[in-house]
């Protein structure tokens, strides 16, 4: 796969079992897969979930601030698939501006290779 761009949105905001967050959306519009994810700023966590903020049972996950040891490991699973990376790019990019700007951005929209 060549450079895509992903836009990321802010859809709603969200509170529940997987803790109070943010809903994102994710679109790579060159082919059409999007995807939601859940942003718990508390915890540094992003959650694969569908449009209304409930989090997947299986789904996908990211969290920021781990060491690498334990980062491999709690990510191993997903590593290697498309729509990781993909998620991984979209959470990067709105945990970079949510540090820059201490909010959850509205928007968020990142490149990947």
């Amino acid at each position: 796969m060549g450079v895509a761009s992903i836009g990321v949105r802010l859809v709603a905001e969200a509170s529940g079992s997987a803790g109070a967050g943010f809903v994102y959306s994710w679109l790579v519009p060159d082919d059409g897969r999007r995807g939601w994810m859940l942003f718990v700023p508390a915890e540094r966590l992003f959650r694969e979930c569908d449009g209304t903020g409930a989090v997947l049972e299986d789904g996908m996950e990211v969290r920021f601030g781990l060491t690498e040891d334990e980062s491999a490991r709690r990510h191993a699973r997903w590593e290697g698939s498309q729509e990781w990376r993909v998620m991984v790019t979209a959470a990067y990019g709105v945990w970079k501006r949510f540090q820059e700007h201490g909010k959850p951005p509205r928007q968020a929209d990142r490149t990947f290779y």
